[in-house]
């Protein structure tokens, strides 16, 4: 059988999949010497109100993660996507897993449901019951997909009943559900840049209805082609974080908040501030954890802004590269006290 050329890009790079982060994971028989990953979160001490890198060496590595840290709502599996050839042809993007074997975390693989050239992990439901992801290659057309998890583990994915085969216009990502079964997603507005801004498709007696735009707030209508996206919605629908670039920001892309005010209305994108768009010159990709304590994102640094040849030696550059500094996006997460801080006084 002829592999489909992004997995012979995957496999010709397996030393790549093996990740450098394997170094610094959880021991099995043939590895008692690496550090042992235990306990809620890897075992990683939780942030406060200022940001910091997710498991370093280990989720967040030298490749650009592409996804925040999505777990399981008993906190014993974690997704996340990361892009391992940016910059070459095809590009691959794949989805990585972990979860807890006898407390203890094992190293990250590929998920079973990775289908093509670029595999983007969305979300699982406040359940547990049903994994959304992302897929599109040159094989085969873009669209979103949803896996059952079942007594047996996770099942093979479905197409989702919002996408490309059942709405020929409809290319939708970035899918999260709400404990009523309610959807969030980046999806066709017809009034923004390139028809696409942050939808909602409401579960009504088991049927998904039609897209309703989230309103102006969250739909700021500007010159780029994805002026907002990457919506994620706590499971009771009280606000939403996503991502826009927005002018006002304080880099290319910030992250910002809305409060519901009504069933149908949400109220004016709060920036999340300083202390967390600041730290690269994009952030993206939200992703509140299953307890809503904290929120994970992606940011991106640019490590040899105002470069000049006179400031490095070749070594200097070299380590720069290698290192996970070195400009491709890492998981951050943060508490998510910021919450209530900047609610409104007149929400209730």
């Amino acid at each position: 059988m002829v592999k489909p050329l992004w997995l012979a890009v995957l496999l010709a790079s397996s030393s790549v999949v093996a990740l450098t982060s394997c170094q610094d994971l959880a021991p099995d028989e043939h590895a008692s010497s690496t550090p042992v990953l235990e306990g809620p979160y890897l075992g990683r001490e939780p942030p406060g109100d200022v940001p910091e890198i997710f498991a370093p060496g280990i989720v967040s590595d030298v490749y650009w993660e592409h996804s925040g840290a999505v777990f399981t709502p008993d906190g014993q599996e974690l997704f996340w996507s990361v892009a391992i050839n940016e910059g070459r042809s095809p590009r691959v993007v794949v989805i990585l897993h972990m979860r807890q074997e006898n407390g203890l975390w094992t190293r990250p693989e590929l998920a079973p449901f990775n289908r093509a050239a670029y595999n983007h992990i969305n979300s699982i439901s406040p359940d547990g019951k049903r994994l959304y992801f992302f897929s599109s290659s040159t094989e085969e057309p873009s669209r979103a997909w949803v896996v059952e998890r079942s007594e047996n583990g996770w099942g093979e994915p479905q197409p989702l009943r919002l996408n490309t085969i059942d709405n020929p216009d409809s290319v939708v990502n970035e899918v999260h559900e709400a404990r009523n079964g309610n959807l969030y997603l980046s999806g066709p507005i017809e009034f923004m840049p390139d028809g696409r801004g942050i939808v909602r498709s409401r579960l009504v007696n088991g049927k998904y209805q039609g897209y309703e735009s989230l309103g102006e707030h969250v739909n700021s209508p500007h010159s780029d082609r994805f002026p907002n996206h990457s919506p994620t919605v706590d499971p009771d629908e009280t606000f939403v974080i996503f991502a826009s670039n927005r002018p006002g920001g304080f880099g290319e892309y910030d992250l910002y908040i809305s409060y519901r005010q009504t069933e149908r209305t949400w109220g004016p994108a709060i920036n999340l501030g300083p202390k967390i768009n600041t730290l690269g010159t994009s952030s993206s990709w939200p992703q509140l954890s299953p307890d809503g304590e904290f929120l994970f994102y992606v940011a991106m640094s640019r490590p040899l802004t105002g470069f000049s040849p006179d400031d490095y030696t070749y070594e200097e550059l070299a380590e720069i590269q290698q290192s996970i500094m070195n400009g491709w996006g890492n998981i951050y997460w943060v508490s998510t006290s910021f919450v209530d801080t900047l609610r409104p006084a007149d929400f209730e």
